[in-house]
């Protein structure tokens, strides 16, 4: 657990140095301005989504999750070729397309990593469960640890501006499902802090 608690200690100081996100408050309404133009250009690319699948088949999450193809400007250049309807929407088949055209798939910047010190069961692990159903929930909770381990890939270092992961040195764990990355907040679960 030592490298992850390492990981997210580099992944705090990166998040506060490189992501510079403006927050203002104005009637408890909340505006976030993205920092870099991938994240920009992400942000209109949900839009029209959004507009595009008519709240069906629609996940914002989904697109600030799969990494460029090509250069930001090639995308970009697509993007605005896109035919559109007049209320700004582009048909569903075209947007298909061009997403399946620029974009990898969705969580493709993470490999999976066999975590070196696991131990599926761990010696004095729940020592006083007696329950046999109790005991073998608990150690299937446990083993999720496993199962949710992942690396950055190389492609992440190599092609930095094509994906919104930052290139941590080591092994993450993700909360899993469509949370495909790691979170900040996540480490409060994940270690102990000296």
């Amino acid at each position: 657990m030592a490298e992850y608690a390492q990981n997210y200690k580099v992944l705090i100081l990166t998040w506060l140095s490189l992501t510079l996100v403006t927050v203002t408050a104005s009637h408890c309404v909340m505006a976030v301005t993205p920092s870099t133009p991938l994240l920009s250009f992400l942000e209109r690319l949900q839009e029209t989504a959004f507009e595009t699948f008519a709240h069906s088949n629609f996940d914002p999450k989904t697109y600030v999750d799969m990494p460029l193809k090509s250069a930001l400007t090639v995308t970009e250049d697509a993007f605005q070729k896109l035919p559109r309807n007049a209320n700004g929407s582009v048909p569903v088949e075209d947007l298909k397309r061009f997403i399946e055209a620029y974009f990898e798939g969705a969580g493709d910047d993470l490999v999976y990593r066999d975590p070196q010190d696991f131990v599926p069961e761990p010696e004095g692990f729940l020592p006083k469960v007696n329950h046999p159903q109790v005991r073998a929930w608990a150690l299937q909770v446990h083993s999720l640890w496993k199962n949710l381990s992942r690396k950055i890939s190389g492609a992440v270092k190599a092609q930095p501006d094509l994906h919104t992961l930052l290139p941590l040195p080591g092994s993450v764990v993700i909360p899993g499902s469509r949370f495909r990355e790691v979170y900040y907040w996540d480490s409060y679960w994940v270690i102990r802090w000296p």
